[in-house]
């Protein structure tokens, strides 16, 4: 991987399973109707994607050394170089237990290692060895036990310093460090958002103009996922808002860490904000609707692509409700 294109960094990664269950009724005793593991955490999740459109990633972070088997496995079958540092302990599972018959979804996530201060410092070196300037560094998930918020701003730092643009898709404490620590594109859901600026965007104008001020004060490149109904995209020279596409959703694992994906594939080969809006939304598309990682062909991308609405963000719009967003990768 000489020509690598993109890092990605899962500082609490997590074993992602999914179990389907009938009636979900606290205290009962179920049989599960079917069940699903995979290597998880938001930025594999990223990187995972980008790989499968062609793009060339080292994946880093924190990775329990009593367990790694699963994700050793995923990052040979979709080409990933492995720069994580091993921690001791297990890395945690995040339960998703899923009802067929009402469609809710329950999340537990489970805690994971803590890395030693050294390890910390050992990351830090890491990243700034392998990354390149011009290079996109995605800074995703959230942080482990013992590790501060301030570090997501050494981590920022340390990227900066190699030339290197750093992507950020976090919450809570985490965000608003990495916001304050100048973060180029950062890719809050509506929740994480209200949380972040102490506001309630319940209707979706507020979230708009909560977007737009962020963006134009802090943050160059800003994504604000809708859930159902679509996303923003804000860059340097549009402010932008897809619509989704009507599908069937399987599973909501993947799916906004899917959407950065598509954000940073195509701003790596220079497509216009509009069709970088297209492909995030299409590859988001495409996470919803597999269990596994998942994208169709080059030619079958373009085709619905064409099938993305865009709409600039200095229309008027009519004044509905924002879909709350539960993202199970957070925690």
């Amino acid at each position: 991987m000489e020509n690598l294109e993109f890092i990605t960094v899962t500082l609490n990664p997590a074993i992602d399973q999914t179990i389907f269950v009938e009636d979900l009724t606290p205290g009962a005793v179920h049989r599960a109707k079917d069940s699903h593991r995979q290597a998880g955490g938001k930025g594999i999740n990223v990187a995972t994607m980008l790989s499968l459109y062609g793009k060339s990633v080292a994946v880093t972070g924190f990775l329990g050394a009593s367990n790694p088997s699963i994700f050793s496995k995923h990052f040979k079958e979709y080409g990933l170089r492995d720069e994580f540092i091993r921690v001791g302990g297990e890395t945690r599972t995040g339960i998703k237990i899923v009802d067929t018959n009402s469609s809710e979804t329950t999340d537990i996530n489970l805690l994971g290692p803590s890395p030693l201060e050294t390890q910390q410092r050992d990351l830090v070196d890491r990243i700034q060895k392998i990354a390149k300037p011009g290079m996109w560094v995605v800074l995703a998930g959230s942080l482990p036990k013992n590790v501060k918020p301030e570090y997501m701003r050494t981590l920022i730092k340390a990227v900066h310093s190699a030339g290197s643009l750093v992507a950020v898709d976090s919450s809570g404490e985490a965000l608003a460090t990495a916001i304050d620590a100048g973060a180029d594109l950062v890719k809050p859901n509506v929740d994480e958002l209200s949380e972040y600026l102490g506001e309630d965007l319940t209707e979706f104008s507020s979230a708009v103009a909560a977007a737009k001020n962020l963006h134009r004060e802090k943050i160059p490149n800003l994504v604000v996922s809708l859930g159902g109904q679509g996303a923003l995209f804000l860059t340097p020279d549009a402010e932008l808002m897809a619509g989704a596409p009507k599908v069937k959703v399987i599973s909501t694992v993947g799916a906004g860490d899917s959407m950065l994906a598509g954000v940073l594939a195509g701003i790596s080969q220079k497509s216009s904000p509009a069709d970088c809006a297209r492909l995030a939304t299409v590859f988001a598309w495409s996470r919803l609707q597999m269990l596994q990682p998942y994208l169709p062909g080059k030619d079958v991308i373009q085709r619905q692509m064409a099938q993305i609405p865009i709409q600039p963000l200095n229309r008027s719009v009519r004044s509905t409700s924002v879909q709350r967003i539960s993202d199970p990768n957070r925690n």
